[in-house]
């Protein structure tokens, strides 16, 4: 996940954002330098959840955790639901298998 936000211990969900596309109305970019505008996130994550919602530690591997929920968070949609929120992308919550759900409760992943 690019943006962890919560661990929900009940149903052992991870929410965040998968990915980010603006902060506070600027494009976003991550540790590689890249950037996923809103039109290219709504289509890979479109293509996402109808034929997988499936991912991989780390993308390494064999899946580790399904997608349970999404969101695509652009500025249209943030205006037509009234969000106040300054970040676009897309909000995901997520069910890691146990090993991966401890790494986002201890830190390890963030």
């Amino acid at each position: 996940m690019n943006q962890f936000l919560k661990v929900n211990e009940e149903l052992g969900l991870v929410f965040g954002f998968a990915i980010v596309c603006k902060v506070n109305g600027e494009p976003y970019f991550d540790t590689q330098g890249d950037h996923i505008p809103e039109d290219a996130m709504l289509k890979a994550s479109t293509d996402y959840m109808l034929e997988s919602r499936e991912s991989k530690d780390m993308h390494v591997g064999e899946s580790v955790q399904q997608t349970v929920f999404a969101m695509p968070i652009t500025e249209d949609t943030s205006k037509a639901f009234g969000f106040d929120g300054t970040t676009t992308g897309l909000l995901t919550a997520i069910k890691p298998t146990p090993d991966i759900l401890e790494k986002y409760r201890d830190g390890t992943y963030t």
